[in-house]
């Protein structure tokens, strides 16, 4: 705000998560009166910001209604859809890192990986449940990567239900997630079933669509219209461990090149709807069409 001499030089507003909703539905803030002054504070610098920017972007379409509807003073007009980019220089498609030294773990075997946070919110009990129903499936296998809150207990829930098909891999490094990655034959995108979350976009989505891979969408909301849209997934409802475990079966019954059919319809779904210079030149349109006003 000092930067923009407290709006008066127009600047545009990128919104990548809702404050202070997240904050409390990830249970960041206390409970109790701290935590409500806490959030009241929060509130009154996002109003502040919202209402003094030229233009806000939003990361979901359905947050341009929240944010109307907790501000309605906003001018709609003033709100733009402007989903994040992924990094383009490390997140690229899986078959250009195969052709540089890294394959595929076991031509033999499909598998799911999953790849990010593990806490309450990514839901990955279901995975558990899908890795239990096909146990007996040996051409199936899930890897879970990285680390979170909830890791020890589905780490322990998938030892007591002796688990042999499920991999945690723990956490490793950003540039080494795409070799990680290329050593699987499908992704999951996972978010538990809540109202806040149906708002939500993961930013893995961009990256799995630029690393052109197949996806199953274990998501609802504005992250799984993105994926239906994309051509390069399938989606069920979070908790549904039947249609996930359809959807598994149905990926892992595919031929190699059915599955890069799917995942070459991802890329062009990025490339012309989410890449860095797409999302570049919405921003400065944005500001243009402001500054236009403003001259008038």
């Amino acid at each position: 705000m000092a930067h923009s001499r407290w709006g008066r030089t127009p600047y545009f507003l990128h919104v990548q998560d809702l404050w202070p909703d997240s904050l409390i539905e990830s249970g960041m803030f206390p409970a109790g009166r701290l935590g409500s002054a806490a959030a009241a504070v929060v509130r009154r610098i996002v109003k502040a910001t919202e209402d003094r920017a030229a233009v806000i972007g939003v990361i979901s379409p359905s947050v341009r209604e929240l944010i109307l509807g907790r501000n309605p003073e906003i001018d709609p007009a003033k709100i733009v859809y402007v989903p994040n980019p992924t990094d383009e220089s490390l997140f690229r498609p899986v078959g250009d890192i195969r052709g540089h030294g890294v394959e595929k773990a076991d031509a033999d075997l499909f598998t799911l990986m999953y790849v990010g946070a593990i806490g309450e919110v990514q839901g990955l009990d279901t995975l558990i449940e899908v890795a239990r129903r096909m146990a007996s499936r040996r051409h199936i296998r899930f890897a879970i990567v990285g680390d979170g809150i909830s890791r020890d207990r589905l780490e322990s829930s998938a030892r007591e239900l002796g688990l042999t098909n499920v991999v945690f891999h723990g956490r490793v490094a950003k540039e080494d997630v795409p070799s990680m990655m290329a050593g699987a034959d499908a992704q999951l995108v996972s978010l538990a079933a809540t109202q806040f979350l149906r708002h939500t976009t993961p930013s893995k989505i961009a990256s799995l669509l630029a690393s052109e891979v197949p996806i199953i969408g274990h998501i609802a909301g504005d992250g799984a219209t993105m994926l239906r849209d994309s051509g390069a997934a399938m989606v069920v409802e979070p908790g549904d461990a039947d249609g996930m475990s359809d959807a598994v079966l149905a990926l892992a019954n595919m031929t190699p090149a059915e599955r890069q059919l799917m995942a070459a319809r991802g890329r062009r779904y990025y490339d012309a709807n989410l890449s860095a210079q797409v999302a570049a030149g919405k921003v400065v349109e944005a500001l243009k069409g402001t500054l236009r006003e403003h001259q008038h």
